[in-house]
């Protein structure tokens, strides 16, 4: 006959203090969060466990499992490892052609490229210069740039 978990267990761990989760909720939570679930559905991994499915539902709506839960959820989702492993699937597509994958890749490493500011410092106002005032101001501040990446 499936059993009732309960939220009765958990622990002060003596040496932080903190409230460490059941056993069995540790394992639940562990099954969550894997990439391939063995088994494959909730109903199965309680059965395994003669527990009720009802159990795990009351786990998933413990204020302090889901806490947990989410902590380690975004410890995992956020590793260098998987983010990394994001962007490479991100560029291969890109490179093949991949407009969205493209956008998307540029807009990722738009982070870490430094900005430039570029700051006029002209008395004159614009709509004062001639078309030819215009363009060579134009022409000297390309030049201008052109020199600071070289």
């Amino acid at each position: 006959m499936p059993q009732n978990g309960g939220g009765r267990g958990w622990a002060t761990d003596p040496d932080t203090g903190e409230k460490v989760m059941p056993q069995q909720w540790a394992e639940f939570l562990e099954w969550l969060l894997s990439d391939e679930r063995v088994p494959s559905s909730a109903r199965e991994w309680c059965a395994e466990r003669d527990l009720n499915e009802r159990t795990v539902r009351r786990w998933k709506a413990d204020p302090r499992f889901i806490r947990e839960w989410d902590r380690r959820a975004a410890e995992l989702n956020v590793h260098p490892e998987r983010t990394q492993s994001v962007v490479d699937a991100l560029y291969k597509q890109a490179a093949q052609g991949d407009v969205k994958a493209a956008s998307l890749y540029l807009q990722y490493i738009e982070r870490f490229t430094p900005k430039r500011r570029v700051v006029v410092d002209d008395e004159r106002e614009a709509s004062g210069m001639s078309d030819a005032e215009l363009a060579a101001e134009l022409d000297d501040l390309i030049a201008g740039l052109r020199s600071e990446d070289a």
